[in-house]
């Protein structure tokens, strides 16, 4: 009778054993942290190397680098002759030169697409916005198919996509305004050589199911002008495929707001994976306008980080109530025995 009730109870005890275990594994979530940027800097770079940093940006007309540069010496405790650079940067970045700068920056960029200053990238995004930008894109890329040239499918696919994106984005009153940027920049991005081919290979296959090439060439054929590719564009855009691309441009913009236009478009090339672009954006959120220095000075590695258990009341309540279960389950399957006492 007493084994038959033990084996019951040992029968409920593992049951719950098993339900305490699966409940704890639901919160056995992991947090990523991102790497400790203090530690790896004062332990692997120089004063001497920051200091050639800023002098060469200065030299190069890079004023906003050499500011950054400054910024994270400061943030890090570095002694260097920040009085020396002041008056450099004084002397050297005026209101006037930065003026023609950007006009004319920002005027090539519109027209030819590509920029790597910040005025010359928001140029190039403008005129996406205005869907010039984009049905000038894939108009060339049409053309170098008619001709038998390669084509670059991606720019295609991205301008497509871009051209339904500016419909909705209209549509909506901005909201899709985000994805869309986000698109413009990785479209730069493949345009000047920012972006890893496995990482290009991810974005065509997005792309692709947003924006049907083969279907748009089809509609293409039949007309010739400019209107006649906006038509054949909006035929071959299929908005029900939008998300996962959607998501990509809006961790993209998400980079964008934290750091500037011209940083991202740096920061895409260390990108190789959809888990790389995540990891990008919340080192991006913690370091912002300094991120671009970080990964030129640290290297990839520092998008890594770490991972810790995320600590949540579930967790807890399932350890206690997995840590329960098991001592009862020792407890009925392995029952301590009375001693019994010897008479002499």
């Amino acid at each position: 009778m007493k084994s038959s009730l033990r084996l019951i109870f040992l029968i409920i005890s593992l049951s719950a054993l098993a339900m305490s275990l699966k409940q704890l594994a639901g919160h056995w979530e992991y947090e990523e942290v991102p790497a400790d940027t203090h530690r790896l800097m004062t332990t692997t770079i120089s004063a001497q190397v920051l200091h050639k940093e800023i002098i060469a940006s200065i030299s190069a007309g890079r004023f906003d680098d050499a500011r950054m540069y400054i910024d994270i010496a400061k943030q890090n405790g570095y002694s260097l002759y920040y009085n020396q650079y002041q008056q450099q940067l004084q002397a050297q970045d005026t209101k006037g030169r930065r003026i023609k700068d950007n006009v004319g920056n920002f005027f090539n960029g519109f027209v030819s697409g590509k920029g790597s200053t910040g005025a010359g990238v928001a140029g190039a995004i403008t005129s996406d916005f205005t869907v010039v930008g984009d049905v000038r894109d894939l108009h060339g890329e049409y053309k170098h198919y008619q001709a038998n040239e390669p084509v670059d499918e991606l720019v295609a696919t991205l301008s497509g996509a871009g051209i339904g994106l500016t419909a909705i984005t209209i549509g909506s009153a901005g909201t899709a305004a985000p994805a869309k940027a986000g698109v413009s920049l990785v479209k730069l991005a493949k345009k000047t050589r920012r972006l890893s081919a496995p990482f290009q290979k991810q974005l065509l296959r997005l792309a692709g199911n947003v924006f049907d090439w083969s279907g748009f060439i089809k509609v293409a054929k039949s007309r010739k002008g400019m209107k006649n590719i906006i038509r054949a564009a909006k035929t071959a855009f299929h908005p029900n495929a939008i998300k996962p691309l959607e998501k990509i441009a809006g961790q993209v913009s998400g980079i964008r707001k934290a750091s500037s236009v011209a940083d991202t478009l740096h920061l895409l090339k260390y990108v190789e994976t959809t888990d790389d672009l995540r990891h990008l954006e919340k080192v991006t959120l913690k370091h912002g306008t300094k991120t671009k220095g970080y990964l030129k000075l640290l290297g990839k590695g520092m998008l890594r980080g770490g991972k810790i258990i995320k600590k949540t009341a579930g967790f807890f309540i399932g350890l206690i109530e997995t840590l329960v279960s098991l001592i009862f389950s020792l407890i009925f399957l392995f029952p301590t025995k009375k001693k019994k006492n010897k008479t002499a």
